[in-house]
């Protein structure tokens, strides 16, 4: 895994739209885009999902960079 940037984004988000978070993701480079379905921009009911996204990212990261640190 290459991407050192993680954004996470609801689909039902009403104050931000998803598309933002696309286009977002095309010119950020090393760029990882997790959309949450249904999720709104407070993740209301979606918590433990966020949190579930988050971890395994961090934990994909470090296993990445102990592959390289060889």
């Amino acid at each position: 895994m290459d991407d050192r940037v993680l954004t996470v984004h609801g689909s039902s988000d009403s104050v931000i739209p998803v598309e933002d978070a696309s286009e977002f993701a095309k010119i950020v480079p090393n760029h990882k885009l997790h959309v949450i379905e249904g999720a709104d921009h407070s993740y209301t009911n979606h918590q433990d999902e966020l949190a579930s996204v988050v971890v395994n990212y961090i934990k994909e990261t470090l296993v990445q960079d102990r592959g390289t640190s060889n």
